[in-house]
């Protein structure tokens, strides 16, 4: 029976080194997208709070000990805002990515508070950590925003792009927050983060990674590592608009809340002809397509430079009027 024994090491000691591999190969992608700084990309536009006319008040944020960056951003006197909106942002540079949308909102009268996770941006820290730092980042806001005088006492709504939508969604069982607005979220981080690299190692690999991933979570985070947006806001009496492109190449569908959440206080809106931008018109949503393609595209950068000085950024934020209006009249009713 030697050769048994012998067989069964044999077999234990290849499932161990194909879990080894499998976890170096996840821990490999979770570094390349989170163990650095998210930062501008020195060939894009980004368009400022004074392009909007919008007056700028800086809070005070930790988070632990780094200093995060974060602002009130209002168009008129923030002492006349009725509302508050906490605005989550998604993957990339930081909120200084979603300046248009931050004006839209603030013309609506709202003051939007809008931060950048550790890390990011205009944030410090040596790198963005995980998933979850984005949502330990905006809770660090929220205990800053009690403690401001013009901020606290009035309605909040929780609104969120991507990233900042899964950041949105689990903050609502543990802030007073009036509403929830999130766009083109994700339920999970283990799931996102294997439906995206599944472009790049294949769908096979990325699922045998999944757990890996999982694990590196909870090794990061605790428990709350890999929390579910999904069972957050299904879990919790918040109002939520969960908002999703049927054209999404970021997030599948049985990944997205819009899609798989349900509940009393939950209003979904699919669009047919969107994609993970989901709040800009069809024509933007192809621009930034194109602009993401350019990257692959050029090689060189003094083409790849030349090619983006004549690209009409303001056209690529082009909001959807009938998105922006449905967002606008939703926390409005709540």
């Amino acid at each position: 029976m030697l050769w048994y024994y012998i067989l069964l090491i044999v077999i234990a000691a290849t499932l161990l080194a194909a879990c080894a591999l499998l976890f170096a190969l996840a821990l490999y992608a979770h570094l390349l997208v989170f163990g650095k700084r998210m930062n501008r990309n020195v060939n894009l536009k980004y368009f400022e709070p004074a392009d909007f006319g919008l007056t700028v008040r800086r809070l005070r944020v930790n988070y632990g000990k780094t200093p995060l960056y974060a602002a009130v951003f209002t168009k008129g006197e923030e002492s006349a805002c009725r509302r508050v909106v906490l605005f989550c942002h998604g993957i990339g540079a930081g909120h200084i990515s979603y300046t248009t949308e931050i004006a839209r909102l603030a013309s609506y009268g709202y003051a939007v508070v809008a931060y950048d996770s550790v890390g990011v941006g205009y944030s410090q820290g040596r790198n963005c950590k995980g998933f979850y730092a984005n949502v330990k980042s905006a809770l660090a806001v929220c205990m800053a925003m009690e403690g401001d005088e013009l901020l606290r006492g009035k309605p909040l709504t929780l609104v969120g792009h991507s990233w900042g939508a899964y950041t949105a969604l689990c903050l609502a069982p543990v802030v007073n927050a009036r509403a929830v607005v999130a766009l083109s979220g994700f339920n999970t981080p283990a799931r996102i983060m294997s439906d995206s690299a599944a472009y790049a190692m294949g769908p096979f690999l990325a699922l045998l990674c999944r757990p890996m991933w999982y694990l590196i979570n909870a090794a990061v985070f605790g428990p709350k590592g890999n929390t579910n947006a999904k069972k957050c806001i299904q879990r919790c009496d918040t109002p939520a608009f969960l908002a999703y492109g049927a054209k999404d190449k970021t997030i599948r569908p049985e990944n997205t809340p819009a899609v798989t959440a349900h509940g009393t206080f939950i209003q979904t809106a699919v669009y047919d002809n969107k994609g993970h931008n989901v709040y800009v018109t069809v024509h933007a949503q192809k621009l930034l397509e194109d602009i993401n393609a350019a990257f692959s595209r050029f090689k060189d950068a003094a083409k790849r430079r030349a090619y983006f000085e004549r690209f009409d950024f303001s056209a690529a934020t082009e909001e959807d009027d009938e998105v922006m209006e449905a967002i606008r009249f939703f926390i409005d009713s709540h």
